[in-house]
């Protein structure tokens, strides 16, 4: 008996903002004569703008798990899409029949691969894959946010600066300490009087900066921990919040290390194909562009994606392909439920206080939006 006939297959690794973005505008474009796969080891979107809300206790949310923990519906696997609880090992692109190798051994062909696996994160935020785990997860670090007293975040970022609202919403008698390398937090992608502006909103709120530090051992040594120059900081609770790395490790061991920087992201061309391998392209946290990384760039990176995805279905020899050129940069930062602060890169800089970003940002973290926009 010969075997079924292949039908043009769009694989889809990662289901994040830009995962399932793509997956939901080819739903809605293709035919039925098109297949849509989607791989990705949980089982729910984790919606990771509302993650340090999550992770810090909650006494007014109840049961915040269900607006951050997104289960995929009934609708992931009808008709031509199918959804696959696994993960990538290995990707194999030589060949006219190229295709993935699941960590269960199961290979998927592929006509054209997307590869949006975002980013692993450290801490809190290593999210384990079932919703039990993550719930047991979450119950290990709220009992520690609970028997702390002296909470110190590693890292002058969005993520701390978001913890430090929802440590003081929840806390306020506790001591939080921010410990970051710069002067100013956030990077110099940002103009120093929004940064000044950043670093204020924290010191409103009693949060003290320890600014131009680095720390090695972040394990507190009789209660305290140690900077570079040997400052001493009291501890009994060290949060790394420094960055993610991107979840590319498989990339590399399949395609080679000279589809990555140094750094791990994937070099892109402006159509977001992998150099050298025409057949797949990337999207989100992974990929190699001067920009800073957001839910936003994802979906922006998606709809580049999806259009030339369909070009190319129909028409595989096709030139006119969507180049991607980058937005300007805009961070809302939340500080608790009622108070913040965000940057638009537009015009001469704009920036808004708490006012603005708690009714944009800080009261709902977006959970709405985002179920509307990835239709769950």
């Amino acid at each position: 008996m010969s075997p079924p006939p292949f039908h043009p297959t769009v694989l889809i690794v990662g289901a994040g903002f830009a995962g399932v973005g793509i997956f939901n505008e080819l739903s809605r474009k293709l035919d039925s004569k098109s297949k849509i796969i989607l791989v990705n080891p949980r089982q729910h979107l984790v919606h990771l703008p509302a993650a340090c809300r999550l992770i810090v206790p909650n006494s007014i949310d109840a049961n915040f798990e269900d607006k951050v923990l997104l289960p995929f519906t009934s609708r992931f696997n009808e008709e031509n899409r199918r959804t696959v609880y696994s993960k990538v090992t290995s990707i194999d692109d030589a060949g006219d029949q190229p295709s993935v190798t699941l960590e269960n051994g199961e290979k998927i062909r592929y006509t054209y691969l997307v590869l949006a696996p975002g980013s692993l994160w450290e801490g809190p935020m290593d999210f384990p894959n079932t919703k039990e785990e993550t719930l047991a997860h979450l119950k290990k670090w709220h009992d520690r946010f609970e028997k702390a007293n002296d909470i110190v975040l590693l890292g002058g970022g969005g993520v701390s600066f978001e913890y430090a609202g929802e440590i003081r919403d929840e806390f306020p008698t506790k001591n939080v300490t921010v410990v970051h390398s710069r002067e100013l937090l956030l990077n110099d992608v940002y103009p120093d009087f929004w940064r000044k502006q950043v670093n204020a909103s924290l010191e409103r709120r009693n949060i003290r900066l320890v600014l131009g530090e680095r720390v090695d051992d972040i394990e507190p040594k009789n209660g305290v921990i140690t900077t570079r120059s040997g400052k001493e900081i009291p501890a009994d609770l060290v949060i790394p919040t420094r960055g993610p790395r991107p979840n590319t490790d498989f990339v590399a061991s399949s395609l080679g290390t000279d589809s990555l920087t140094p750094s791990g992201h994937v070099k892109v061309l402006p159509t977001m194909q992998l150099v050298n391998h025409p057949r797949i392209f990337a999207a989100g946290d992974i990929v190699d562009w001067n920009e800073q990384k957001s839910a936003r760039k994802a979906f922006g990176h998606a709809k580049i994606v999806w259009a030339n995805l369909q070009t190319l279905l129909a028409a595989p020899h096709a030139t006119n392909l969507t180049t991607y050129r980058g937005s300007y940069e805009a961070l809302p930062l939340t500080n608790g439920r009622n108070g913040g602060t965000a940057y638009w890169g537009i015009l001469w800089g704009i920036t808004f206080g708490d006012w603005f970003t708690s009714r944009f940002a800080s009261r709902n973290l977006y959970v709405d939006q985002v179920k509307r926009l990835m239709n769950l």
